[in-house]
């Protein structure tokens, strides 16, 4: 089997790069848009820790922190009843006209079929909260509904 593609999206955010890194860094700007609370700590090589609603929990580190223009994290996902997977999430910031040109670089994926169903479940995970991202940055509205869940 073929080693899968890393995953690359790219929004454009009609908000200043200072306040799109907030909201990716800061506890208060993730719980905004992407999870339920945080602990981050931003220095290379910290550790940091992610609580979904519904509980999914995920620890990693640090890897790169260049405030405003970008933060890599070692991605380590556990899953019950299966291996750990290791990747890593890039967000990369430039300025554009008044706003932001985001671009999410997501690596590090293996071959296998456990690696195809996470690669799938990353990908459009990060559609849906980049999407949520832009909605609270924009509008001030969080697309998120209490009946989601990731577990």
């Amino acid at each position: 089997m073929a080693k899968i593609p890393s995953i690359e999206q790219t929004y454009y955010l009609a908000a200043a790069p200072a306040k799109v890194f907030a909201a990716l860094t800061s506890p208060k700007g993730l719980s905004s848009w992407f999870l339920e609370s945080a602990e981050i700590e931003l220095r290379d090589g910290a550790p940091f820790r992610f609580v979904w609603r519904g509980g999914h929990t995920m620890e990693g580190k640090v890897r790169e922190v260049r405030p405003p223009k970008r933060l890599e994290l070692a991605w380590i996902d556990r899953f019950p009843g299966q291996k750990v997977f290791k990747t890593v999430a890039r967000f990369d910031l430039r300025k554009r006209r008044t706003g932001t040109l985001l671009t999410l670089t997501h690596s590090g994926f293996k071959s296998g079929r456990k690696w195809i169903a996470l690669y799938g479940a990353i990908e459009s995970g990060w559609a849906h909260y980049l999407t949520n991202l832009r909605s609270v940055l924009e509008h001030g509205t969080d697309l998120r509904s209490d009946l989601d869940e990731i577990t």
